[in-house]
């Protein structure tokens, strides 16, 4: 055996239990953080019904309101994934949203129940 060998055993045993204490309680860290959603206060609430696509240009109904839908839509939903518009074809959401300088749809984040309460609380 290489000369030191044995008074170097104990210090890896310990180096390695504190990687496996730490590589054990890292994945409970990480899923102990939720996500931070970031909506501008200026943001207005309506319901979204995206309509299915036709020959003309897309539309969406925000409250009461028809509007066209701007080239780079995004839709965030309650997990603040993107969705593909396609998947909500038809379907009500309770969203906050965005318009872009022409009045056209530009960014829609739907409401978590966490955020409906909390906005129907401060209503």
């Amino acid at each position: 055996m290489p000369a030191g060998f044995s008074t170097r055993l104990p210090l890896v045993s310990k180096i390695l239990k504190r990687m496996a204490t730490l590589v054990a309680v890292l994945p409970m860290v990480a899923l102990a953080q939720t996500p931070i959603r970031v909506i501008p206060a200026d943001a207005p609430v309506a319901k979204l019904v995206v309509a299915a696509p036709g020959t003309g240009p897309q539309q969406v109904k925000l409250g009461d309101n028809v509007i066209g839908v701007a080239p780079g839509l995004r839709i965030f939903g309650p997990d603040n994934m993107l969705l593909n518009p396609l998947t909500v074809v038809g379907k009500k959401l309770p969203v906050r949203y965005k318009l872009d300088l022409y009045g056209q749809l530009l960014t829609a984040w739907v409401l978590n129940e966490t955020e409906l309460q909390a906005l129907k609380a401060s209503r």
